[in-house]
């Protein structure tokens, strides 16, 4: 209902300008039924380019909002991606201490518990691998999020300047 009253009252601001016209052209002229026909087809021709402008500026609107949620989504992606970064650094640094721990450890220590600690070393550099790889993997998709997020904020400030480029034109008086 809000819709319908808003573009009734924008296509009414357009129309005013024109019956203006009609009416001055018809007043000096002798013949009212040409000036009543011209006024008829500006009318058509405003009308027609209104309802154009209405279809468009939906789409626009449409596009504009699904734009905006991606934008969010990949927003949120980063920050998860930046939390998981942080985790496994968290997780990394740990893992280090305890190796170089464990290293300290090995070289005071004698020969029978010493294959055991060896094992843990080993155990520990692998994770350390293992933790290695993770960042780089969680580096890598904050990257791509990071990406995604510029060309869909680019997108949407394509968008946003299209729909006021329409806004624009809507209020253009009739040419």
């Amino acid at each position: 209902m809000g819709k319908t009253t808003s573009w009734l009252v924008l296509v009414a601001l357009a129309l005013v300008p024109t019956g203006v016209r009609g009416q001055s052209a018809a007043a000096g002229h002798g013949e009212p039924r040409d000036a009543v026909a011209a006024e008829i087809a500006l009318l058509r021709r405003t009308v027609e380019r209104l309802a154009a402008v209405a279809v468009r500026s939906q789409v626009l609107a449409a596009r504009l909002a699904a734009q905006q949620q991606r934008v969010l989504w990949e927003q949120d992606a980063i920050a998860r991606a930046e939390e998981a970064i942080a985790a496994a650094a968290r997780r990394q640094e740990r893992t280090r201490a305890t190796l170089d721990r464990s290293n300290r450890a090995l070289a005071n220590v004698v020969e029978e518990p010493r294959s055991e600690l060896r094992r843990e070393v080993e155990n520990l550099k692998a994770d350390l691998d293992d933790q290695d790889r993770e960042l780089a993997s969680l580096r890598t998709r904050l990257s791509q999020a990071e990406q995604s997020l510029r060309s869909d904020q680019r997108s949407y400030t394509d968008l946003d300047a299209a729909l006021n480029a329409l806004v624009s034109e809507v209020e253009r008086p009739n040419r």
